[in-house]
């Protein structure tokens, strides 16, 4: 078992560190897919040139800033001229919203506990298999931060929101040591 990394606090200024020690993981093997939170697409960026010549094609989950799609346009086609795809879902704590049954935020909160990166790096595979870009059982390295950058990575048995149940944080690899009270 490897030893968790612990950032003294949350935030961009760790996405470096991530991203080596989630490369280091992805080289030792068994991960079938790589996917990253990038609202802004920074991140994204980040991670498509650490991952550059890996083999990693990396599944990247914006968000919806502002009723815009983001990262924006044309840093998504950057990112799909080096074969990586960007996809949109909607967050646990945007589901109560619609559904008006508050398990989702619940949940998102309990993630939150772990750290903002923790609930997030679960959001973005449970995004990215619920749209069918992975599939329930595979092993994913996912990454994601506090706001801006990233500076939480795990490895994740992929699942559904309706197969939530299959869903399984296998390793964590880093975190911040204390989470964001923001």
């Amino acid at each position: 078992m490897a030893e968790i990394t612990y950032f003294e606090s949350g935030g961009a200024q760790n996405s470096e560190t991530v991203l080596k020690i989630a490369l280091a993981r992805y080289q030792q093997g068994g991960i079938d897919a790589v996917v990253t939170a990038s609202s802004y697409g920074e991140s994204a960026k980040q991670a498509a040139q650490v991952f550059a010549g890996s083999g990693a094609k990396l599944l990247v989950v914006g968000e919806v800033l502002d009723g815009q799609q983001s990262p924006n346009a044309a840093i998504c086609a950057e990112l799909a001229a080096q074969g990586h795809r960007v996809l949109w879902g909607t967050p646990l704590g945007a589901m109560s919203t619609f559904t008006r049954d508050q398990t989702a935020a619940v949940v998102a909160d309990c993630y939150r506990r772990v750290s903002e990166g923790f609930k997030v790096v679960c959001e973005i595979v449970l995004i990215a298999t619920s749209q069918g870009y992975l599939q329930t059982g595979q092993k994913v390295l996912a990454m994601a931060g506090t706001h801006r950058g990233l500076d939480t990575a795990v490895v994740a048995s992929a699942a559904a929101f309706n197969d939530f149940k299959e869903f399984e944080i296998n390793e964590i690899l880093c975190k911040p040591y204390r989470r964001s009270h923001q």
